[in-house]
């Protein structure tokens, strides 16, 4: 199965330069190595409770008309990332599913 998700270009030059890779990434999400994470702690996985308030403080200043060009970048890779993430997730579930 391939997936393809669009996602800002600068995410995808900082995916591609290699200075993050999807291992990294998860890791650092999850505070450890992907090879000790199982499939349920990747499935549960939630940003930490900054990330989340940092993303209403934009999306409230958004819906007021208020965001600065650089918090409209900041959001629009948040986005990105929640996009991206859920189809890790999915790709999980559809792995537990097909296994059992």
């Amino acid at each position: 199965m391939q997936m393809t998700i669009d996602i800002p270009e600068k995410l995808a030059r900082q995916i591609d330069s290699g200075r993050e890779d999807l291992a990294a990434i998860i890791e650092r999400g999850l505070g450890r190595p992907c090879s000790a994470c199982s499939a349920l702690e990747i499935v549960t996985f939630r940003p930490s409770e900054v990330s989340i308030q940092r993303t209403e403080e934009l999306l409230d200043k958004n819906r007021e008309g208020k965001l600065t060009a650089e918090e409209q970048t900041e959001l629009a890779e948040i986005a990105a990332w929640n996009r991206f993430f859920s189809l890790i997730k999915a790709r999980v579930r559809l792995n537990l599913v097909g296994a059992s």
